[in-house]
């Protein structure tokens, strides 16, 4: 390992730049404007009745269920949407303070990466359930020279670990097997350790086997897998773009332009070969420790086949490639530090340090930049909506054609907005793919006109995609876009639609011929309308 300077002891270095992470965090946070993925998690926790009610409305979601649980217990005590941002901050704190404190890496490294484009933008900044996978899986890394000692500690932090997301549940499940056939004798264990009975082995694998299975029951989402659903796509393109997502994992730097966000700067035509490089790196890396090295590849072949077949996914996803890698490279240190049959020359740990500072620098840039702009350009629209809104006459009726990117107007509206492709007020969107109701654009402004007419009132229609209103043979005024200067590059558009009469004769029908208003929350009945 390359030697640092030991001007603070471990606990007092670990302390003091986690103390300064969290400032940082706090002042960044400030500038970034949440999006529908960050707000959606938070809505439904808002707007559920019951812990039950939580586990169906989320049932499309895709996730396990332990960061919705915890947004769950924090809505019980306030709506506040910057609670959502301080929650995510103890769990970014936590896992640079473990990551820190605890990482047999340089600590040239440790900082590099704690500053970088994922510690301190992408699992810091934005809210997401993927600083409490750090959390976890640093943790797990952390224990596991008592694996054995403290088997069912370890046990049960890998089933929670397998709760934080499916790349949790990835992880886990591949050191559940290394750590049963490390148990049972099937590859020989090279660490000290007390023996593990055959009571507690069967007991434990029972609990791991069930917090895994119970991860992939919260995962699966009705109909998932039938109709031949199960693989989304087949197709050359997206085998090349898995190959490139290897190298964008180690090195996060995006294009430099406002949308950035889950961009690369290099061409494909690099970064399948430097892919392909990094592999090789790890292969020479971890030869000689082969019952890491199979799972890590294992764990490999599967992100690629998931990128290539299920869901191209983005740079939150592929950076597990990184963090996969770097929880083996951290085992091996232990596993290295308590060989008894043969001294490791240290090349290997040498080299690895190098890879790894020379991955934590491009982060570096990766992140400051992402930073930079995130600081400057609005992340997302839906808080400017909501500040325009603020401003209209009170007496309009505000209604929307999109929930999905919609809800995050909700978010920060504080409030449900009527939903006219549904006819209800809505907060939260499900993402049933069974459900599909895009209305055409004429189609919204029929509706949001009986809308009107049924209200007595101007509606403001709020629609992701820019209609031609212009052509609609009734009135409408356009008043306000919102497009072109977010990092995540999604628009809005505003209408309004005058209340007038219908025509004779004319059939009321669609979502907007009844009124209904949802049921009142145990939580939030006071933010109804």
């Amino acid at each position: 390992m390359i030697k640092s300077r030991q001007w603070l002891s471990e606990p007092a270095f670990a302390l003091a730049f986690t103390l300064l992470y969290a400032v940082l965090l706090a002042w960044f946070m400030q500038f970034h404007e949440l999006w529908f993925d960050e707000t959606e998690p938070w809505l439904l926790a808002l707007y559920s009745d019951s812990y039950a009610d939580l586990l169906y409305n989320k049932r499309f979601e895709g996730h396990p269920n332990l960061w919705y649980s915890v947004l769950y217990g924090v809505t019980a005590f306030t709506s506040n949407l910057t609670a959502l941002q301080v929650t995510q901050g103890f769990f970014a704190v936590g896992f640079v303070y473990v990551f820190l404190r605890y990482a047999p890496f340089p600590r040239t490294f440790r900082l590099l990466f704690c500053f970088g484009y994922y510690g301190l933008f992408e699992y810091g900044t934005i809210s997401r359930l993927y600083a409490i996978e750090l959390l976890t899986l640093f943790i797990i890394c952390a224990f596991y020279p008592k694996r054995f000692s403290h088997w069912y500690g370890y046990i049960l932090l890998l089933a929670l670990h397998a709760q934080t997301n499916l790349f949790g549940f990835f992880i886990s499940g591949i050191l559940g097997v290394l750590l049963l056939m490390e148990a049972t004798g099937f590859w020989r264990q090279q660490t000290s350790g007390q023996p593990v009975s055959v009571t507690h082995k069967i007991v434990g694998a029972l609990v791991w086997a069930i917090g895994c299975g119970y991860s992939f029951y919260s995962m699966f989402r009705p109909g998932e897998g039938s109709g031949g659903s199960f693989i989304t796509f087949f197709e050359p393109y997206y085998f090349f773009q898995a190959a490139t997502r290897i190298w964008q994992a180690f090195a996060p730097v995006p294009q430099f332009m406002i949308g950035f966000w889950n961009s690369s700067l290099l061409p494909t035509s690099w970064e399948i070969p430097l892919s392909m490089a990094v592999v090789v790196f790890i292969v020479v890396a971890l030869y000689r420790h082969k019952q890491l090295l199979f799972p890590l590849l294992l764990l490999f072949a599967t992100l690629y086949l998931f990128f290539a077949l299920k869901f191209e996914g983005s740079a939150r996803h592929h950076a597990h490639y990184f963090f996969f890698t770097l929880a083996f490279f951290w085992l091996y240190r232990h596993h290295q530090n308590h060989q008894t049959d043969s001294p490791s020359t240290g090349i290997s740990t040498k080299w690895t340090d190098y890879f790894l500072i020379f991955c934590g620098c491009l982060q570096l840039a990766g992140g400051a930049y992402a930073l930079a702009i995130d600081k400057n350009h609005p992340f997302f629209g839906g808080k400017q909506v909501v500040e325009f809104l603020k401003g209209l006459p009170p007496d309009r009726f505000i209604a929307i054609s999109e929930i999905v990117t919609g809800s995050n107007v909700v978010a920060y509206y504080g409030k449900p907005i009527y939903d006219i492709t549904s006819g209800i007020y809505r907060s939260y969107y499900t993402l049933n793919p069974h459900e599909v109701n895009d209305p055409s654009p004429n189609v919204q402004f029929d509706w949001a006109r009986i809308l009107a007419h049924q209200k007595g009132k101007t509606v403001i229609l709020i629609s992701r995609w820019e209609l031609n209103h212009l052509w609609y043979p009734y009135p409408i005024k356009f008043v306000a876009s919102f497009k072109g200067i977010h990092i995540n590059p999604f628009s809005f558009f505003i209408y309004e639609i005058p209340a007038f009469a219908l025509p004779p004769g004319h059939l009321v029908a669609g979502p907007t011929a009844q009124l209904p208003i949802a049921p009142l929350s145990r939580k939030t009945s006071a933010l109804q309308p």
